[in-house]
């Protein structure tokens, strides 16, 4: 009875040395690939945290594992049988120190797990935390680029609607440039044009005056050339002198109603000086020239029948009054002639054509 127990003992104290050593083991090659797996997690160059964290739970689960596997084998017996607990037996301080050392170091090995599951899940939320920053950040900043994307943009619209304004106003001021242009170059070919007509209409008038002026002083030079024929004569007829002298003077210069004194607006009433002076003197030798070509030198009495003509007149009886009236004709001629007087007298024309 007694060795069929000493045998029972030395297998049960078998059994928990063999536990013991290969808790001890476990322990020990545990404990080296934690600190490996701690030592690289630590190292934040080696591999990420996310990673990290699913290691570490693989291991803490394959331990489990294993602790599970080791409680089975306890149970055991070589022969696959399955070995009745035996007796509570008292046993020494000594016996269950072993047991306790490994109960411990499991313990201290499962909350050594726990702490580095622990850690390894608040570094997982950091990194999630980080994350949801970084993307939070990414989301801003994305934002920040669509606002400065659309700032661009209107700044980009606001450079083209004034560069587009600044243009228009540019052609606008082209174009009312050109139009002041053209205006003002129409203005200047119409002043031209005016001026060109005045100056046109001027010389019109400088020609038709020149022209009567002409026109005065042939006449002159005609009666004066008649009166030298008839000075060298010793007769002649009162009607060839009449017809010859002093009819044109009548009719032209002196009294006749297309004379120059009648229908030049004040020259019968300017006896005292220039012109009409002259005209008057001229009408005053007329008329005594034309009374000695009347029968008994009649003088003609307006209102009253014209007395006969003689049949013929001494030229030397006429002889001073045609002298007389060629120098009178002459100073008329000079007078008409003179540039000094061109304004004067073209004054009498513009309003003797005005009737």
């Amino acid at each position: 009875m007694n060795k069929k127990t000493l045998i029972i003992c030395a297998v049960f104290a078998l059994i928990i040395s063999c536990k013991n050593f290969a808790i001890k083991d476990l322990e020990q090659k545990t404990k080296g690939q934690i600190n490996g797996f701690v030592d690289k997690i630590l190292d934040p160059t080696k591999d990420k945290i996310t990673s990290n964290g699913t290691k570490v739970d693989e291991l803490a689960k394959k331990l489990q594992e294993e602790d599970e596997d080791n409680e089975l084998m306890q149970g055991d017996d070589p022969n696959n049988g399955v070995i009745n607990p035996p007796p509570v037996l008292p046993a020494s301080s000594q016996d269950n120190a072993p047991g306790l050392k490994a109960e411990q170091q499991s313990g201290g090995q499962q909350e050594e797990q726990a702490k580095v599951r622990k850690e390894d899940k608040g570094k997982g939320e950091k990194a999630e935390d980080r994350k949801e920053k970084q993307e939070d950040k990414e989301g801003s900043d994305k934002e920040k680029e669509e606002v400065e994307e659309q700032n661009k943009g209107k700044k980009q619209e606001a450079k083209k609607e004034a560069k587009e304004k600044q243009e228009r106003e540019e052609l606008q001021k082209r174009q009312q440039e050109e139009q002041q242009r053209k205006a003002k170059e129409e203005a200047e070919k119409e002043a031209k044009a005016e001026q060109e007509r005045e100056e046109k209409q001027k010389q019109e008038e400088e020609k038709k005056v020149k022209d009567k002026l002409k026109n005065l002083v042939d006449k002159i030079a005609k009666i004066n050339g008649d009166i030298d024929g008839i000075k060298g004569k010793t007769s002649v007829g009162a009607k060839e002198v009449r017809d010859k002298i002093t009819g044109p003077i009548y009719d032209d210069f002196t009294d006749g109603s297309s004379s120059i004194r009648t229908i030049w607006e004040d020259l019968e009433d300017e006896e005292d000086f220039g012109l009409g002076k002259l005209l008057k003197e001229l009408s005053d030798t007329r008329h005594n020239l034309r009374t000695k070509l009347n029968e008994g030198n009649k003088a003609y009495i307006v209102l009253e029948k014209e007395p006969n003509l003689k049949e013929n007149v001494n030229v030397s009886d006429i002889q001073s009054d045609l002298e007389k009236l060629k120098s009178g004709l002459e100073e008329v001629k000079k007078y008409l002639e003179n540039e000094d007087n061109f304004e004067e007298i073209k004054g009498y024309i513009e309003d003797s054509n005005s009737y």
